[in-house]
């Protein structure tokens, strides 16, 4: 892959960068349920190592149990682009459970897992009914994505949440936001076009959840069965994948860690 910078980033291949970040593993089998895919941290979370997984079929890493989950819920998938999720599951017998991710391409099924958070006792009904409340009596539709960013940091416990609004020109405008008092306010700042590249908007429509705990982690290679081709690993989908240099510097510049 060519060296990406400033002059050329809006051709980075973003979605191709063959690396997974590490709060997380992702498996990719084909339509036989065989791991021809695999993250190299994934022995740190279910105890195999990578090469004892590939050329296997999925038994070889999951119980049957999970296995069986996971089936269901690809049943449900509705689109090209649809990700289904499960929560809480465990992934071998007597393991800790896992929050997962799943969809498919032309390439694999893939599975992506992160260990679940300790259970908080919070009833989400309700608590999504009482936000749901809250931003539906907003008057205006300022005051709609005012309150729709306090409600989601209220839920999430982020420093700052935004609301990015682009024009038709692909521009950027903040214009909504919840923050931490000591930060520096971004509402009412106005980006070009050029910060967020055609590709990464493209992403953005049809990817709706993109996490980066830590700018400074250490991506985590894909190793591949050698057997299936060495095509890159289609990313768009994926919730765990890792995030580009230029993106990483971007942020950084912005104080975001």
């Amino acid at each position: 892959m060519p060296a990406v910078d400033l002059t050329n980033c809006d051709r980075e291949p973003i979605h191709l960068l063959g690396n997974v970040q590490p709060f997380g593993f992702l498996l990719g089998v084909s339509r036989e349920w065989i791991i021809i895919h695999a993250s190299q941290n994934v022995e740190a979370f279910i105890g195999t190592p990578v090469g004892a997984l590939l050329g296997q079929p999925l038994s070889a890493a999951l119980s049957e149990k999970a296995i069986h989950d996971i089936r269901g819920r690809l049943q449900l998938l509705s689109g090209p682009d649809a990700v289904e999720r499960l929560f809480r599951i465990p992934l071998i017998v007597g393991g800790a459970p896992f929050d997962l991710a799943v969809h498919t391409t032309r390439q694999a099924i893939f599975i992506e897992a992160e260990p679940s958070p300790p259970a908080d006792g919070i009833e989400p009904v309700s608590l999504v009914r009482s936000m749901l409340t809250r931003v539906q009596s907003a008057p205006t539709f300022d005051r709609f994505c005012s309150e729709a960013a306090r409600q989601l940091r209220a839920l999430i416990g982020f420093d700052r949440v935004m609301v990015y609004r682009f024009d038709q020109d692909d521009a950027g405008e903040v214009i909504a936001e919840s923050v931490r008092p000591d930060l520096v306010k971004f509402l009412g700042l106005h980006y070009p076009a050029t910060d967020i590249p055609a590709q990464a908007r493209i992403l953005y429509t049809r990817n709706l959840l993109r996490i980066i705990p830590d700018i400074q982690a250490t991506p985590v290679p894909i190793v591949s069965d050698p057997a299936y081709g060495a095509e890159p690993v289609d990313l768009s989908m994926s919730m765990l994948r890792s995030v580009s240099p230029i993106h990483i510097e971007y942020l950084g510049n912005m104080g975001v860690g």
